[in-house]
């Protein structure tokens, strides 16, 4: 995704606006939500960790950091890959580091490659079925998903659902927790649980409070912000419709684990591979198998 410096805010949908911002942690909770889902995570220095839809790449490089894992983080936009790549080389864990372009629904890596796949407020604007199960061919067995999303409390009124949409989205879509369990399992995962699950709080403006945090993104802010004087307007759209309406969401990571595939007894074995395309053979010879 290419953003051209002349393209107004007013303009661009929150993807885009996200991407030229290069912010890494507008999810609900902020990084301090990161964090303590890093915890619950028990990553340890031997995993090899997916982090899906990196952005900028501060929680990744903060994985490498601070447990010295490996990690790939992908993206879809190449400016946000651009930064990842300098706060990598800035923070001096190239080297545990890589960060590449890539689409959520076409991972460009093969099955089983992956001890664990992190996202963070991804899922909430994709086809969320679609997506567990990519998340779910690349992970190893006994691999685990952890997926920080926002989540509806109560049915969210029709005028409300159109005004979140124009401000982040026709693609918008927040789930119950409960449907956000059901996504996991229809993907195939076990042992689903919705960990650290919490009301929305008012932290004024997420996207804001992060820019400033982030030293790869405050030294252009200030420059953004007299090129684009809609910028903060914008930023305070997306914010105050959050805290009027904070009350209909929350948050919380979406857990789970991929199973190990069972072994076929030789019975089930000659039924699956053997007698699945004729079941006429099956009920002739059962008696020969029992």
């Amino acid at each position: 995704m290419e953003l051209s410096e002349n393209k107004r805010v007013a303009d661009m949908n929150y993807f885009e606006l996200i991407a030229w911002l290069g912010i890494g942690s507008s999810h609900p909770g902020g990084f301090p939500a990161t964090k303590q889902n890093l915890v619950i995570m028990q990553i340890s220095p031997d995993d090899y960790v997916l982090d899906a839809g990196c952005g900028s790449g501060l929680t990744a490089c903060y994985l490498a950091k601070t447990i010295g894992c490996k990690v790939m983080g992908i993206d879809i936009s190449s400016q946000m890959i651009e930064k990842a790549r300098i706060r990598a080389e800035k923070e001096g864990v190239s080297h545990l580091v890589e960060f590449n372009i890539a689409n959520v629904y076409e991972l460009p890596f093969a099955d089983n490659k992956f001890d664990i796949v992190i996202g963070e407020s991804i899922t909430v604007f994709l086809d969320k079925v679609k997506v567990y199960r990519e998340f779910f061919r690349v992970l190893k067995p006994e691999g685990r998903i952890a997926d920080l999303e926002m989540a509806l409390l109560k049915e969210l009124p029709v005028n409300l659902r159109h005004q979140m949409e124009d401000c982040f989205g026709a693609g918008t879509n927040p789930l119950s927790f409960e449907e956000w369990h059901n996504c996991l399992a229809e993907a195939g995962f076990q042992d689903v649980e919705i960990k650290n699950p919490q009301a929305l709080r008012d932290n004024g403006n997420i996207v804001m409070n992060e820019l400033k945090k982030d030293w790869v993104l405050i030294k252009d802010l200030t420059n953004k912000i007299k090129r684009q004087p809609t910028l903060l307007p914008r930023l305070q759209k997306n914010a105050g419709f959050m805290k009027r309406n904070r009350s209909y969401f929350g948050f919380g990571l979406i857990y789970g684990r991929k199973p190990t595939p069972v072994k076929l007894g030789f019975k089930d074995w000659v039924r699956k591979v053997i007698f699945r395309k004729n079941p006429a053979v099956l009920s002739s010879v059962k008696a020969l198998i029992n």
